[in-house]
């Protein structure tokens, strides 16, 4: 298992996509953090500019385009085996394919933590900075560290859930507009606009769990963090236990 979870690391690290998605990545994260810090006595904000939680707020906020990458890599992760025809050898190297599905899931696990740490180091100076630059007062208290926390359980999930994704879906160019187009367009319109059905959604849980309700004008519309936790948990088990039944029992052409 140790040769293999090197192996998928290697994979994740070494191919130029993911080096240009990282970096394309970190810059939305700085504007995404600039955008949702608001004016001193902007009183159309979501969230006050003198409220304790906006820097925890607006941290958190610059999370939603790391989910989506994680969610995008841990599909490419397993799509690009058949795109670039090296699932054969993988196959061959270790007919348990089961193995190969848990190497790639510690690898995007792995993977989770380096881009979430970078998020924060990206977000927190940036969104220090402008508060600071604006007159505010910075609060890191509570709520900021349940955030963080939450950061790494969010992006740990949404790349398991990316490489069982992969594994079902297998073509690389269908997976990633399944993911683009349910992430930024069917998440966020039903998300924003129908919050009773978009609170039980994968994104709903991963706002209620991040405690960015208030953040996106959506107080009281979304889940408890209890109960987002055990939803999204709900949504890894059912992606893990679909790949680990069809993958192994699926023809490789």
């Amino acid at each position: 298992m140790k040769a293999l979870l090197q192996a998928e690391l290697l994979k994740v690290q070494s191919t130029r996509t993911t080096v240009g998605l990282l970096l394309a990545t970190l810059a939305f994260v700085a504007l995404t953090t600039v955008v949702s810090i608001p004016q001193a006595g902007d009183v159309t904000a979501p969230i006050s500019f003198d409220d304790p939680g906006l820097l925890a707020g607006a941290v958190g906020s610059s999370f939603g385009v790391p989910q989506v990458v994680m969610l995008l890599l841990g599909a490419m992760v397993f799509t690009q085996e058949f795109r670039y025809g090296t699932v054969t050898s993988t196959y061959l190297g270790e007919p348990r394919r089961t193995r190969i599905l848990v190497a790639k899931w510690l690898a995007l696990i792995i993977s989770s933590v380096a881009i979430t740490i970078a998020t924060v180091a990206v977000s927190l100076p940036v969104g220090t900075v402008l508060i600071n630059s604006r007159g505010g007062d910075i609060t890191i208290a509570a709520l900021f560290w349940q955030m963080f926390a939450a950061g790494f359980v969010v992006m740990a999930a949404y790349g398991v859930i990316g490489v069982a994704l992969g594994a079902l879906l297998r073509n690389q160019i269908v997976a990633v507009i399944v993911v683009l187009v349910w992430m930024l367009v069917v998440e966020q319109i039903v998300i924003h606009a129908y919050p009773a059905i978009g609170r039980w959604m994968p994104g709903g849980a991963a706002y209620a769990l991040m405690q960015q309700a208030p953040a996106n004008g959506l107080d009281d519309k979304l889940l408890s963090v209890p109960s987002a936790g055990i939803l999204l948990a709900a949504y890894l088990s059912m992606a893990v236990v679909l790949a680990l039944r069809l993958t192994p029992k699926r023809d490789v052409l």
